[in-house]
């Protein structure tokens, strides 16, 4: 049986790289569905992988992932990432958004993933 472990780390390293793309290519399942808290924000790896190429094009640099620390349960399927990402707002202000990526693996991939976060910190007065 192949373990979880490694592939969570390789997706949060893909991240950590500014390849998020990349992460979402390689790791979701193609009927995941993503929720932002309670909401449910996206379902299909098309529609999850179209919202992020629009994010990313509205951002000057991509977003810098911080893995603050992840926990897996190989028995279950369930992933926990925490980390940090910092970018620029719509109005071009350095923010920090601190969050919990409960990611659910099935077969290699992953098919639920939920962020729990609060709302993004200004980290700064210039542009």
């Amino acid at each position: 049986m192949e373990l979880l472990e490694p592939k969570v780390r390789d997706f949060a390293e893909l991240l950590r790289k500014g390849r998020p793309l990349d992460a979402m290519e390689r790791y979701y399942a193609p009927e995941v569905t993503v929720f932002e808290n309670r909401r449910l924000a996206r379902a299909g790896k098309q529609q999850c992988l179209q919202y992020e190429r629009e994010a990313l094009a509205n951002q000057p640099d991509p977003p810098r992932f911080k893995l603050v620390t992840l926990a897996v349960n190989e028995a279950t399927g369930h992933a926990f990432i925490e980390y940090v990402v910092r970018f620029r707002s719509a109005e071009g202000r350095p923010v920090r958004l601190e969050e919990v990526a409960a990611q659910t693996w099935e077969a290699g991939q992953i098919v639920h993933e939920r962020f729990y976060y609060e709302g993004v910190v200004d980290e700064g007065d210039e542009p």
